[in-house]
């Protein structure tokens, strides 16, 4: 007699990889920013669920909803329908205890780039302590520098310099298939990042105290204070070590003016 074999949904999803794999990944929201194309919409939720995922996300979506996103949707229209609509990225990301950019942009200011094996799996060590997104930009033009001015860390996935361009949905599936391996392999937190807010606080006491200090006083204060967060976010701090430094900005922020000092 043959053996039983799991059930599996039309996604080929079995009920054994759904148990196994759903803690981390629930935890994992897709977010695609000013896609144009209602198609690859509708193939970016099929991606999600086919590999596990369910929380899609979109910022100024050009078309939503639309028929021919549930025509390339096929069996993960719940996912399609389930998407939440934001009008900015900050929206979209509320919450997130990390941001992954998905793109090839360049910065002046660079921020950590991975791979999408090495990416995903940071990720998933991520995603056991909160939420956390990945941001894809629009099939034109990719993720603006105030996009990727509200993520921590870059995914680029390395496609041949003679076609770099990948679909809008083709890039998705391929980031939900390395999220997925990831799920799949055992592993134990290692690391305990500060959630996102705790972390944007901090940089606002920051920007508070030197404002009040005139440390901007001969500065560009926006490339300052966003060279200075680029600085703190690659040291990654946790939730103790965010709260140390808070501590210590606001000390100093109440010491008085000793004598002679300017």
């Amino acid at each position: 007699m043959n053996e039983a074999q799991p059930l599996t949904d039309n996604c080929g999803i079995t009920s054994a990889d759904a148990a196994g794999s759903n803690g981390a990944l629930a935890q994992i929201r897709i977010v695609l920013v000013d896609p144009a194309q209602p198609r690859n919409v509708g193939a970016a939720a099929r991606a999600l669920k086919s590999m596990g995922l369910r929380r899609l996300d979109l910022v100024r979506p050009r078309e939503y909803p639309h028929v021919q996103a549930e025509v390339l949707a096929v069996s993960a229209i719940d996912v399609l329908a389930s998407a939440r609509v934001h009008s900015t990225l900050e929206d979209a990301i509320d919450g997130c205890t990390a941001v992954y950019a998905v793109s090839a942009r360049q910065r002046p200011i660079p921020l950590p780039i991975w791979q999408p094996r090495e990416g995903c799996a940071r990720a998933l060590e991520d995603a056991q302590q909160g939420q956390v997104a990945l941001v894809f930009g629009s099939e034109q033009a990719g993720l603006s520098s105030v996009d990727l001015e509200r993520c921590g860390q870059i995914l680029t996935i390395p496609s041949d310099p003679a076609c770099r361009s990948l679909n809008l949905a083709q890039a998705v599936q391929l980031i939900c298939w390395e999220l997925r391996m990831a799920a799949l392999k055992p592993r134990e937190p290692t690391r305990q990042p500060a959630p996102r807010q705790a972390f944007s606080n901090l940089i606002d006491a920051l920007s508070k105290e030197l404002a009040d200090a005139g440390f901007f006083a001969n500065k560009n204060a926006a490339q300052t204070l966003s060279r200075l967060r680029r600085i703190l976010q690659r040291a990654e701090p946790n939730r103790a070590e965010i709260a140390l430094l808070r501590g210590a900005f606001k000390r100093l922020g109440q010491r008085p003016n000793r004598s002679g000092e300017p």
